[in-house]
């Protein structure tokens, strides 16, 4: 690791503790995951933007008085440490909802939300569609959608028995319901 900013050369591999992550400078955006860093590069394109702004204003609206509430990135989420590859680890979701007020904190979110939107962009579509759906998985979040900018498509899991079962892919133009949030559902959309 590189000394001056402690982030510039992380090695393939190395792993990190939390307390080692809070040690880094502001200004750039990392994720952790079971110890693993990883970069969270560019500000996102535009049309991840334009789907992750629709989806939180569909959320903002829909949870209006209600007792879930929506957030979107970046804030950090710390997954529960009682999955021992979870410890260590603190994402930022591109959206989620967090029903248990005891979970919100001033440094970010301790425990998993309940539903968790990732919108897929060209630096992390891998890590969305395995890594991260493994781990809210076995964190227990209990809704996770992934969205393709691309082709406005949406691959919603629903979390049964502790497992993600199967899913089929909605497509652009279809209306996405939700299981965890009953009464949400959103068009799936090109942005």
């Amino acid at each position: 690791m590189n000394e001056s900013d402690g982030t510039s050369s992380i090695k393939a591999g190395e792993k990190f503790t939390l307390d080692q992550w809070r040690s880094w400078p502001e200004g750039k955006r990392w994720e952790l995951i079971g110890g693993i860093a990883y970069a969270m590069g560019p500000a996102p394109r535009v049309p991840h933007q334009r789907l992750s702004r629709s989806l939180s204003s569909a959320l903002d609206v829909f949870l209006e008085g209600k007792d879930c509430e929506p957030f979107y990135a970046p804030v950090d989420v710390f997954l529960p440490k009682s999955d021992p590859e979870s410890s260590d680890t603190v994402v930022q979701p591109d959206v989620f909802v967090v029903c248990d007020p005891d979970k919100i904190q001033d440094d970010g979110i301790h425990g998993s939300p309940d539903f968790v939107v990732e919108v897929l962009s060209d630096s992390t579509t891998c890590k969305d569609m395995a890594t991260k759906k493994q781990l809210y998985e076995r964190s227990g979040v209990r809704e996770y959608w992934i969205v393709n900018p691309e082709s406005g498509s949406v691959f919603p899991y629903v979390l049964s028995e502790g497992r993600y079962g199967p899913t089929t892919e909605i497509l652009k133009g279809s209306a996405v319901k939700s299981f965890v949030l009953p009464g949400f559902v959103w068009q799936a959309s090109k942005a």
